[in-house]
Order: structure tokens, then C-alpha cells, then sequence
């Protein structure tokens, strides 16, 4: 990703991260509306979730954890 915003993306994600396990539930869930919020105005389209990691390729092998990730918003057919 060349997107000029990528730094704070990133530093979003690993804030929310420390969050999940660290901060009140009210506080983490206020600061995941805003870092989603600031997401879809930097980059329409995108959304933030909570996933496990897995490596690419034929093993499969778990990354060891769970972490915030952006991906995109399913779009229906029509």
C-alpha cells in the first residue's frame, strides 16, 4: 500500500490491539468507532476487524494470535 496515511493505519491497529487485552471495554469499543470511522474516510470501501493470523500457503500455520486488521467491505452483486 503507497497510501500516504499508511503510518497512522498502522499505529491505529496496533493501538486497538493493546487495547483489546489492556483497556475498559467502553473505552476500547469508543476508540475502535473512531479508528473504523477515520478508516472509511481515508480509505472508502475498508473496515477494521478482529482476526487470527494465518500464514499463507499449503500449511496453514497460525500466526500465534488474534489481531486488528483492515480488509474490505463485502459489496453486494447486483
Amino acid at each position: 500500500m503507497s497510501n500516504p496515511h499508511q503510518a497512522i493505519i498502522a499505529q491505529q491497529l496496533q493501538e486497538l490491539n493493546e487495547l483489546y487485552y489492556t483497556a475498559p471495554l467502553a473505552f476500547y469499543e469508543a476508540t475502535l468507532r473512531l479508528a473504523i470511522a477515520q478508516l472509511e474516510h481515508i480509505l472508502p470501501g475498508f473496515t477494521i476487524a478482529f482476526a487470527e493470523i494465518y500464514a499463507i500457503g499449503s500449511g496453514r500455520q497460525a500466526h500465534g494470535g488474534m489481531c486488528h486488521v483492515f480488509l474490505p467491505i463485502e459489496r453486494n452483486a447486483e
